[in-house]
């Protein structure tokens, strides 16, 4: 079974700064440089080094681009 739980380290975000990322910019990237719709996110907790995503149990978007690119990252 394909996993649905995934922790992002934030050292991995492509932002091009060395900075701390706050939690909107975190959820920024979440959403709109992976791609992951809103809908498919059961739970979400953002700390200063890495992102716990948990995801709605569903079939349905393990093929999409936005999944895939996901697994990359965590």
């Amino acid at each position: 079974m394909k996993s649905r739980e995934f922790i992002i380290y934030k050292e991995s975000f492509d932002l091009g700064c060395e900075s701390e990322l706050s939690i909107y910019a975190t959820e920024d990237y979440l959403y709109e440089e992976l791609e992951i719709p809103a809908e498919y996110i059961e739970s979400l907790k953002i700390s200063n080094e890495v992102v716990n995503l948990k995801l709605a149990n569903s079939r349905e978007y393990f093929n999409d681009d936005w999944y895939v690119n996901l697994q990359r990252v965590s």
